[in-house]
């Protein structure tokens, strides 16, 4: 497809051999970026045990580990300069470094800064993934390349799930070796560095000298504005990730259920849901980005709230969190997209980078305020009633002030050839 060339909204488009190479690509590096960053999510009950916290001090924890991802800006702007392709690498054989570390970690305060150097790589490796999907897909496919990308990122979340449910905690072995286990994501580095493009968007960019000299310009009318709304809406979406991650604890603590039990739940409604990725980006395609975002993202709210004060036994919790997954995977592909659709090449890597740290910056508010919350009120689901009122305020931001992109050239979506 022709750079620049505009596709009417709802007409479907066929992948290019070269799409769906880059495709399949970029999904095993999003596998291992979803395994990775949600391993101690689905063990944090043996991972507090072994580093003797309790719920509030592992929040706290959680909110420190998000810090990690303010490096991504600088390696981000970096990817801007010299391209996509070379960063990308690098950022994966970091975080498969610092996982394999993060196994051996003695103390919490060792395994704090492995995980804080992982979280920054694994930052890097998504925002430069969503990048190119958006710089090389046809208009008229970007949402379903952003809902494959979050489909195997879901899957790599899945997998580690069922690798603790139903091997190692009946087995009886530590939670170490769900890291262990992510450390031949190196093959992937070597597979992809012998068949993994530079963006020709990127080429484009650099061979017509228009990559910016400095990160202010992304600051300058139009992008400044659009910045402000995309990390405005970041972070208060972010606000109910406390929730997300404490679901197992929960079930293990407040409603009494094993190990094994609570994390088939997890997996069991995280797979109802994992058609809905690549559904809703390719719905959004046709019927556009807010209306489909918008609605899932409401969706979440309402499941998250049901799941923490209304679900009752194994299928009660099991309904509850699946339509909170239904709602979180429905909004994750379309609403994520507006971070590389709304700016320019010369500056992509960095807005989608910024976007990532906002979203980070929400979560780690999001630990901070339900450690306060949890102590104030003594219980973890009066806390998650009042961080739900952050993305239900996203859902206002993006609808009342972003631009709709579905079917549109990246290039015009930011306006690029009218600054050309």
């Amino acid at each position: 497809m022709t750079v620049g060339a505009r596709q009417p909204t709802g007409m479907r488009v066929r992948l290019e051999p070269q799409h769906v190479r880059l495709l399949r690509l970029l999904a095993a590096a999003s596998f291992f970026q979803g395994y990775d960053l949600n391993v101690i999510t689905v063990a944090l009950p043996q991972i507090r045990h072994t580093f003797g916290l309790s719920q509030a001090q592992a929040s706290d924890w959680f909110a420190l580990l998000a810090v990690g991802a303010l490096p991504a800006l600088v390696l981000a702007r970096r990817a801007d300069r010299v391209g996509r392709r070379r960063v990308l690498l690098v950022s994966i054989a970091g975080f498969t470094a610092a996982t394999a570390a993060t196994a051996v970690a003695p103390t919490v305060v060792t395994f704090g800064l492995c995980q804080l150097c992982a979280t920054a790589f694994l930052a890097v490796e998504g925002t430069l993934s969503w990048t190119v999907i958006a710089e090389e897909l046809p208009a008229g496919a970007r949402g379903y390349g952003f809902g494959v990308l979050a489909m195997l990122n879901a899957l790599g979340v899945g997998t580690g799930a069922l690798a603790w449910a139903l091997v190692l905690s009946p087995l009886g072995l530590s939670w170490r070796w769900l890291y262990v286990a992510a450390t031949p994501v190196l093959l992937v580095v070597a597979f992809m560095r012998r068949r993994l493009p530079e963006s020709k968007r990127f080429e484009s960019a650099a061979a017509a000298g228009r990559l910016a000299e400095s990160w202010r310009s992304l600051l300058r009318p139009p992008y400044g504005r659009l910045l402000v709304l995309v990390c405005a809406a970041a972070v208060l979406a972010g606000l109910l990730t406390q929730a997300s991650a404490f679901v197992i604890d929960f079930m293990q603590t407040q409603r009494h259920l094993s190990a094994s039990a609570s994390n088939l739940i997890l997996v069991g409604a995280g797979a109802l849901a994992i058609p809905v990725l690549v559904g809703a980006g390719s719905i959004s395609d046709r019927l556009g980005r807010k209306r489909i975002g918008c609605s899932f993202l409401a969706l979440s709210v309402a499941g998250t709230l049901c799941f923490f004060f209304l679900a009752r036994g194994m299928l009660g919790l099991f309904a509850a969190l699946a339509v909170t997954y239904i709602g979180q995977f429905g909004a994750w592909p379309t609403l994520s997209g507006y971070s590389t659709e709304l700016f320019p090449t010369a500056q992509r890597a960095l807005a989608n980078s910024a976007a990532g740290v906002a979203s980070v910056a929400g979560q780690s508010v999001s630990f901070l305020l339900a450690a306060v919350l949890i102590g104030l009120t003594g219980s973890l689901a009066r806390s998650v009633a009042v961080l739900a009122a952050g993305p239900l305020l996203a859902v206002v931001v993006v609808a009342a002030g972003f631009p709709e992109t579905a079917g549109r050239d990246v290039d015009e979506t930011s306006a690029e050839t009218v600054g050309a």
